[in-house]
């Protein structure tokens, strides 16, 4: 009973070992234990007292819980079974039943009011962008035109370099540039700002050109201008159709970036053909111009006299023509009725071994002798005429 209560006290208490303990051990593992106690025994009596204190006194300081001891009542208490060391080790907690755990105090920051913001318009442009778009032509760093506006960034860099570059293509081919300005499909221009003034603002020095203002996602909404020169050649109507026609090609696609390529191809084949119409109509324009400056009304030269007897030539010689050819008419005439037509005589074998047919002949004449046979179709036998 004493030696299983030693054991027991032994695992619990710290530094007690067990009785028989080494001999589970390894002797190497025994040997080990053996000089760590050893030299911990050195250690701890070559500390002085005053060491000793300042170790306790850290320990203290330290505020960390102190190890239990055992007092002599205790250990009596062991011995009689009324303290069963490690009974409350798995214990639950107590638990107070009347405290009161009141919960942390956290202090919430204080509300933001939220401001009220403007609701955005989307058929508005702001404007910054209407002073991007109209401030002046659009150009780079190196002079050149951009033929592609496009302040809002409504395209992706890639799709706007594709149709940037199909821009510049057109105006490398033809004599009309062609400026397009990009605006979504539900923004509404400010009052006074229609394609008409940004023609006369920007354009008006410019040369041929084609003016689109085009609503990405909406090509029916687009807004197609020529400059001036051209507008006096090309009818409306005709404008109107070419317009329609890049509006159908591009309700093609179903895709916006699309929907702009069919748009911007199909109207630039039919600037092609204004074009061509341009060139025929200033053709005939500086011909005409051409036959009034080198037009000269010649002033009669001479008297009276001299008209007349110009006159006179002139009658004379027309009625020797005129004596000339009713002369060979009638010569022509005279020949025509003087010429004869003889068949010839042709004698033929006998038919069925008699010389002629079965008391039966006929002779055809013609009934004008001056004419040729084939422009008589009415060729009548004469026993016929006789009946």
């Amino acid at each position: 009973m004493r030696k299983g209560l030693f054991i027991f006290v032994s695992l619990v208490l710290p530094g007690a070992p067990l009785t028989g303990q080494e001999s589970l051990r390894p002797p190497a593992a025994t040997s080990g234990l053996a000089k760590g106690a050893e030299v911990e025994v050195r250690e701890s009596r070559a500390k002085s007292p005053e060491e000793k204190a300042a170790e306790l006194e850290k320990v203290r300081t330290s505020r960390l819980p102190a190890l239990p001891v055992w007092s002599p009542s205790d250990y009596e208490k062991v011995k009689k079974g009324e303290i069963v060391a490690g009974q409350n080790f798995f214990a639950p907690v107590p638990v107070d039943p009347d405290a009161k755990i009141e919960p942390p105090v956290v202090e919430l920051p204080e509300p933001v009011e939220d401001l009220p913001q403007p609701e955005e318009d989307e058929t508005a442009i702001s404007d910054e962008h209407m002073a991007e778009y109209f401030r002046e032509i659009p150009g780079d760093g190196s002079g050149e035109p951009i033929y592609l506006s496009d302040p809002q960034d409504l395209l992706s860099q890639q799709e706007f370099r594709d149709r940037e570059s199909f821009l510049h293509y057109h105006s490398s081919e033809s004599n009309i540039d062609m400026f397009v300005y990009l605006f979504d499909q539900r923004q509404e221009f400010p009052v006074g700002t229609d394609i008409q003034a940004v023609y006369r603002d920007l354009f008006t020095t410019h040369g041929p050109v084609a003016l689109v203002f085009y609503h990405l996602g909406a090509p029916d909404r687009s807004q197609f201008y020529l400059s001036s020169d051209i507008r006096a050649v090309i009818s409306q109507d005709e404008q109107d159709r070419a317009l329609r026609a890049a509006v159908e090609e591009a309700f093609e696609k179903s895709d916006v970036a699309y929907q702009l390529d069919n748009f911007l191809v199909e109207l630039s084949i039919r600037l092609y053909w204004i074009e061509r119409e341009l060139k025929v109509a200033t053709a005939t324009r500086e011909a005409r111009r051409l036959e009034r400056e080198n037009r000269v009304i010649s002033a009669p030269v001479g008297n009276e006299e001299d008209n007349l007897r110009l006159i006179g030539r002139a009658i004379l010689l027309a009625f020797c023509v005129i004596l000339a050819g009713l002369s060979g008419w009638g010569g022509w005439v005279w020949l025509q009725h003087r010429r004869k037509y003889r068949f010839p005589e042709v004698e033929c074998g006998p038919l069925l071994g008699a010389p002629h047919a079965a008391g039966v002949g006929a002779v055809i004449s013609f009934s004008n002798a001056h004419l040729p046979p084939s422009r008589q179709r009415d060729q009548v036998p004469d026993y016929l005429e006789r009946m």
